[in-house]
């Protein structure tokens, strides 16, 4: 009884929506809207998981350290960070 009473909204809903040019467009833009947005997420352009390390001024492979020298330390790290080894000790 629920799936016939499902299948009758269903029609019901279908035939509304359809019924005039207007409302069919109204649908076709969804449509359009939904299968923008599909194709954006199965995008290989687009990643999965975004990549965090380059917000906030992440450094180059051109980042220079407090001397001023070029540094040849990873380039995940942020730009006012240096890799030389400093004492922590007093």
């Amino acid at each position: 009884m629920q799936t016939v009473l499902g299948g009758v909204l269903a029609l019901a809903l279908l035939e509304a929506s359809t019924s005039s040019n207007e409302a069919a467009g109204r649908v076709g833009t969804l449509l359009d809207h939904i299968a923008g947005g599909i194709a954006h997420v199965l995008s290989p352009s687009v990643p999965a998981i975004p990549d965090l390390r380059h917000k906030g001024g992440a450094a180059t492979s051109s980042a220079t350290d407090a001397s001023g020298s070029s540094s040849s330390g990873s380039t995940t790290m942020p730009a006012d960070w240096s890799t030389s080894a400093k004492s922590i000790y007093v």
